[in-house]
């Protein structure tokens, strides 16, 4: 939303707006739902012209539009939420699983858009651009010392299909190039990660799930069987949620007979989802990894395992959310995300965590979790609160507050604060592409993603550059005494560098070394 000085002339205006729009929306999107909606000039239109044209100060119509639409939807659940035209492309995009663009990750990194990674397959992956080229024209629009923010890089990046971008970049030999790429298909891959730990065991990471989620994840597990898989891990860490029949296909592969997943119930009609098909590891200990970014269907997921039975959760407590959104368009290409139902887990709970004291309060619920200690200790203390209910096994679970793990994991703050340096500076991304462009002997010397995991060590001459550059760069005290030159933060480079030359895979191979959840559930597992 713009921020606009004149704001204070506009609350009288948007009070009498609040109240029309509530009208207006409702039957808005009861005509939606019926399969249609109206395109016609409406009286809320009207009076919004009227006020802009009338009005003794100027006024953007647009955001009177999105302030009349905000204030009511204040009053709703946190969940219920507008999308305005141009953001409604990228959110769908997550959830479709693909865009057109040109296939590469960037950052910003001191008003000029960097390259990081230069995806496989890719439009980009024959084009020349490669990671450390710094991006100083698009289109023959200057972007270099521009001070863009990543949104608006990812608009001028992405476009329509087979449409040509024109890049002037600056490489790591100070030499400019021009490079041409044609706009195609980039998948969002649910699957971030897919390997196997040892001989036994196997990982799969889900970032979200999206319409691709439930091939993905049936490949990569089919994959890992056939290399020996008899245990899993998967993890949902960070995972935000998306479609709940993703995360139910999902579930179907883990669990045998007919079984209830979900139940949604909305004051229109109750619905149910069960498994029913055979699925490919219905047997073999599996553990669940949760954290409190953990959300919505990853929730549906680990909670319907753990009601079943089926595997031991390992985190910490997830983030809490049992209501179910449905997405309605509006006439201007905007649309708005209504919460119809609440979703029950096979136990009968509901995680939903309560949001009666209002918006604000609720976002503010995980940095006060932080503050009072509860990512460094299992909250019990709540449990008097809440409603019992039963596993499968007569194990006792609870309602409204989220998926509590069977094993509790606190969060390293020292590494939390250690990494969050490196990416607020861009440390790890700069200087790990740097020299994996000033040494390429000793990277191409490792063939296998695991051949780099046993043997690759950060040699003195390294390390030394290392601090070098840290030095150069003033990386500011406070970030030095919480560790960067740390076993962790060299642990962060060696993964930095596994993701350069193997993907994805490398850099969660590396990162799980050491990883307190991983280890938990490989221990338990």
């Amino acid at each position: 939303m713009e921020n606009n000085p004149l704001s204070q002339y506009r609350q009288p205006v948007l009070i009498s707006l609040v109240l029309i729009l509530g009208m207006f929306l409702g039957y808005k999107l009861n005509s939606s739902m019926n399969g249609s909606l109206h395109s016609e000039r409406t009286n809320l239109d009207q009076l919004i012209q009227l006020i802009c044209d009338k009005y003794v100060d100027t006024l953007s119509y647009e955001t009177l539009y999105q302030d009349g639409i905000q204030g009511i939807i204040s009053h709703l659940d946190p969940h219920t939420v507008y999308i305005p035209p141009e953001e409604l492309g990228r959110v769908n995009e997550e959830l479709e699983g693909s865009f057109f663009g040109i296939g590469v990750e960037f950052y910003i990194h001191q008003d000029t858009v960097c390259i990081s990674h230069v995806f496989k397959g890719g439009p980009s992956e024959n084009s020349g651009l490669k990671p450390g080229d710094r991006i100083l024209q698009i289109n023959k629009e200057v972007v270099a010392g521009k001070n863009l923010d990543v949104e608006t890089v990812i608009q001028k990046m992405r476009g329509k299909q087979n449409t040509l971008m024109r890049l002037s970049v600056l490489d790591l030999d100070q030499k400019t190039k021009e490079i041409q790429i044609t706009r195609n298909t980039v998948p969002i891959h649910s699957v971030a990660g897919a390997f196997m730990l040892n001989q036994e065991v196997g990982y799969i990471a889900l970032r979200m799930f999206s319409e691709t989620t439930y091939d993905e994840f049936h490949q990569a597990l089919s994959d890992l069987k056939k290399q020996g898989l008899k245990k899993l891990i998967l993890d949902l860490r960070n995972n935000p949620g998306g479609y709940m029949d993703a995360a139910a296909r999902v579930a179907d592969e883990f669990i045998s007979g007919e079984k209830l997943i979900l139940s949604t119930r909305s004051h229109k009609a109750n619905e149910e989802l069960k498994t029913g098909d055979v699925g490919i590891f219905e047997e073999g200990p599996l553990a669940v990894l949760i954290n409190e970014n953990s959300a919505s269907a990853s929730e549906i997921l680990a909670g319907a395992m753990q009601d079943h039975d089926r595997a031991i959760i390992v985190g910490r407590r997830s983030y809490g959310k049992g209501l179910v959104q449905e997405q309605f368009l509006l006439p201007d290409h905007s649309a708005i995300r209504i919460t119809t139902a609440r979703y029950y887990l096979p136990s009968g709970r509901c995680i939903q965590k309560s949001y009666h004291e209002g918006r604000e309060k609720y976002e503010e619920d995980l940095s006060e979790r932080y503050h009072q200690g509860l990512l460094n200790h299992q909250d019990t203390q709540s449990h008097h609160q809440k409603k019992k209910f039963y596993t499968d096994k007569k194990r006792i679970v609870y309602d409204g507050e989220g998926i509590s793990p069977d094993y509790f994991i606190p969060v390293d703050t020292l590494n939390q604060a250690i990494q969050d340096s490196f990416y607020v500076y861009h440390i790890a991304e700069e200087f790990c592409i740097r020299i994996h462009h000033a040494h390429p002997a000793i990277f191409s010397a490792y063939k296998t993603v695991a051949d780099f995991s046993q043997h690759f060590k950060i040699s003195e001459t390294i390390h030394q550059e290392f601090m070098d550059y840290i030095q150069y760069h003033r990386i500011p005290k406070t970030f030095m005494k919480n560790g960067l030159t740390s076993e962790y933060a060299l642990q962060l480079l060696r993964a930095e560098w596994s993701k350069l030359l193997f993907g994805n895979n490398g850099y969660f191979l590396e990162m799980n070394k050491n990883d307190a959840t991983v280890i938990a559930a490989m221990s338990h597992l």
